[in-house]
């Protein structure tokens, strides 16, 4: 949507290819009965001052400004996210604190007596705060999450996502041996537009049709057609009803699943199969709960470890913006990950929910079953690339693949098999709109490694 975008605003006739019957992908907004829901934890931060103002200005005076208040649910109690030494002390006793200390400890020794490089997210987390903080949080939250053990997963992402102060840093300050004022390590106030995340995407599209390019909805992409250069000349879709029409082209931004796009570009080829079929993506289904009071929590996140509960996270939509439910109710989302095809993705909306009200209760929520005015669920089949240790070689295999197609880049979360966030996404689409129109020198080889610094992306963003 942003390379469309970008590339309409610049006089190119476009044409955008949406499988789903609203705009956004994952950054799309279901309305139900008067609520709205995301498809996940959505806000608008960027380090990238030129797409923040576009993008305020595309939304107007519906961006609003909110500011992150994030917890961890676990055995009973809540703890601040990111963690915080101060708040670990006093609601830890004597004895978990004595051993969370003291695993730090003896894991800095081991890094100086014994340094080795992070291989897994495993060795990155215990490296960093001890394997006691890993057991109680790290580990069984990521377990949940991936599907995976942590010892399976690399540690390529952690640097970017672990909003965490290093435990020896945060010791230091309590000790009152260090500046006691920590450094930013997350984004506190984010925008976010009045009628959910996808009304970025909305507006984009309103654009986009009046400056007459087309966006189709509804209509699934399910092959390429290539000329005997090599270079793609047509998309193949097909609409709801089923029929299917070629639509001819010059140039494709794809951010169609990695897999997926060099098994239409590489038809038949057992070392593309090979490469295409080692990648996986978790899925993710959504519970959404309509309740019939004006507030639940004061949370915006509330994350849940614990492996005998369904969800990851528990969100209120109207944290974000009072207008994601109407006036004097609320509502939950819950994230539930799950593969494609398992049974958590097949369960009926019903057992779904008497599950999910169990779990509630045992965290802690109290008469939502009794404030129910009604739920359905939402899902997700390719939320999040799983980077198991061995994804690399698959990833670049099938990129450099992409690379041979003179007239096809692709970019996004699903597309690069990365997981970024929605501003680096909306990125590499402006990146990718400006190499065709030939304003830049980007290829796909630069794509694979834009923005791939090692640091924590939060930290460096331009925020409200």
């Amino acid at each position: 949507m942003t390379a469309a975008w970008e590339l309409a605003q610049n006089g190119a006739e476009v044409v955008v290819v949406e499988k789903e019957s609203r705009i956004g992908g994952l950054c799309a907004t279901h309305e139900f009965r008067g609520w709205r829901f995301d498809l996940g934890g959505h806000r608008f931060i960027s380090r990238n001052g030129e797409l923040v103002r576009r993008v305020v200005g595309l939304v107007g005076d519906d961006m609003l400004t909110s500011e992150r208040r994030s917890v961890i649910l676990h055995g009973g109690g809540q703890y601040r996210y990111p963690l915080a030494a101060e708040d670990l002390a006093r609601k830890m006793n004597v004895k978990q604190g004595a051993l969370a200390v003291g695993s730090y400890l003896q894991a800095r020794l081991a890094t100086l007596l014994r340094p080795s490089p992070d291989v897994s997210f495993e060795d990155w987390v215990v490296s960093r705060f001890g394997r006691y903080l890993y057991e109680l949080f790290f580990g069984p939250y990521t377990e949940k999450l991936w599907g995976v053990h942590p010892s399976q997963l690399s540690a390529d992402w952690a640097s970017e996502r672990i909003s965490l102060l290093h435990l020896g840093d945060a010791i230091l300050r309590v000790a009152r041996l260090k500046n006691r004022n920590r450094p930013r390590t997350h984004a506190r106030r984010y925008f976010y537009p009045r009628r959910g995340i996808g009304q970025v995407f909305e507006m984009m599209a309103d654009e986009i049709r009046h400056l007459g390019g087309q966006v189709l909805l509804d209509s699934d992409a399910c092959g390429l057609e290539r000329d005997a250069k090599g270079r793609v000349r047509g998309v193949r879709c097909r609409n709801a009803e089923g029929q299917e029409e070629l639509i001819s082209c010059d140039q494709v931004i794809s951010t169609a699943p990695l897999s997926l796009l060099t098994r239409w570009l590489f038809p038949n080829d057992g070392e593309i199969e090979r490469h295409a079929a080692a990648l996986r993506y978790r899925s993710v289904r959504f519970l959404n709960i309509l309740l019939n009071r004006s507030d639940v929590s004061e949370s915006t996140w509330m994350y849940v470890s614990e492996p005998r509960y369904l969800p990851t996270r528990i969100q209120e939509p109207k944290r974000r913006s009072p207008e994601m439910a109407p006036p004097g109710k609320t509502s939950l989302m819950l994230e539930i990950p799950c593969n494609e095809g398992d049974g958590t993705w097949r369960a009926s909306d019903e057992s779904l929910y008497q599950k999910s009200i169990e779990d509630l209760q045992g965290l802690g929520f109290e008469r939502i079953r009794e404030d129910t005015l009604g739920y359905f669920s939402t899902r997700v089949a390719e939320g999040y690339p799983v980077y198991d240790l061995g994804y690399k070689e698959h990833q670049l295999s099938l990129l450099s693949s992409v690379a041979q197609a003179p007239n096809v880049l692709s970019c996004g979360r699903q597309g690069m098999f990365r997981y970024v966030f929605m501003d680096i996404a909306m990125e590499m689409g402006i990146a990718a709109a400006r190499q065709v129109l030939g304003n830049s020198a980007w290829s796909q080889a630069e794509l694979v490694g834009f923005r791939t610094d090692k640091q924590l992306i939060e930290a460096q963003s331009m925020t409200a």
